[in-house]
């Protein structure tokens, strides 16, 4: 296909086409009942919570060149994953950058602090989701006045979800809430817990040492490089297919070396389940 036709900023991101496409294909293939199995279900669940990366991508660096692409690759990202993509900006852009683990961070590590850690892992999306609930709306509204083009887009994208997701339901509710229900809770969970495990026992004032890193290939291949958040906090406007490279050249080097993992399954067992108790911080 011609990059004249569909106008990516970068080359790399035909890697997240690719897999939005493939994921696109599941969710119609299992609502429909023309071919279902846990374990498609279990990849899709996997894709969604990929989809929820793309979308993160997306509002650091837009995807293309073209305003009306990124405006249906946005609709597209909130009907594969349950959520409008600029209803996350006030959390994740304003608010766990801007004010990375201060109480304005919704996400830091410190709303959840048992000595044992695996009830930390289970509880911190409740915490989260209790803080966001309470004040999200606010946020949005404040746009009214102060980015009013941003609050009307958010608003257009939720509608879209909402009608699309009222539609399925009334066409079958049971694989409505199975097939796509399933796969968005799951999506939302992983990408809001996965903050824990990036940033809980760090040193949020150093300028390296306050992310923890999974440099793994393959999980960087899947996961678009968002296991190297340490360089996405240092260049969150980076393309992610640039990460690579500045974490080796300018993070690597500077950062306590056990704040590197290369694989996700065993820094999650390590952070939260091989030490069963923890200071409290």
């Amino acid at each position: 296909m011609n990059f004249r036709l569909v106008p990516l900023r970068y080359g790399a991101d035909w890697r997240s086409v690719f897999l939005l496409t493939l994921l696109g294909i599941l969710l119609l293939v299992q609502w429909a009942g023309w071919f279902r199995h846990w374990s498609l279900l279990l990849l899709t669940c996997v894709l969604t919570f990929v989809a929820c990366i793309i979308k993160h991508n997306h509002i650091h660096c837009r995807t293309f060149a073209s305003r009306p692409w990124n405006r249906g690759l946005e609709y597209f990202l909130g009907i594969c994953t349950g959520q409008s993509t600029a209803a996350i900006i006030p959390v994740h852009n304003e608010r766990h950058h801007a004010q990375n683990h201060t109480e304005q961070d919704f996400v830091r590590s410190s709303l959840v602090n048992f000595r044992r850690n695996w009830l930390n892992l289970i509880l911190f999306p409740f915490a989260v989701v209790r803080l966001v609930h309470r004040t999200k709306s606010a946020d949005i509204l404040r746009w009214r006045t102060e980015k009013p083009a941003l609050y009307r887009r958010v608003q257009r994208e939720r509608l879209v979800v909402l009608v699309f997701f009222i539609g399925l339901l009334l066409l079958d509710w049971r694989s409505t809430l199975i097939y796509f229900g399933v796969p968005w809770l799951f999506a939302q969970w992983g990408i809001v817990t996965i903050n824990l495990l990036q940033h809980q026992d760090c040193d949020h004032d150093s300028a390296f040492n306050h992310s923890r890193n999974i440099t793994g290939r393959f999980i960087n291949w899947l996961f678009l490089n968002n296991g190297l958040h340490t360089a996405h906090h240092l260049r969150p406007a980076m393309h992610w297919s640039r990460l690579a490279e500045f974490h080796r050249l300018h993070v690597e080097p500077h950062m306590r070396p056990e704040l590197n993992q290369r694989s996700l399954l065993v820094s999650i067992w390590k952070q939260f389940f091989q030490i069963g108790e923890r200071k409290k911080s």
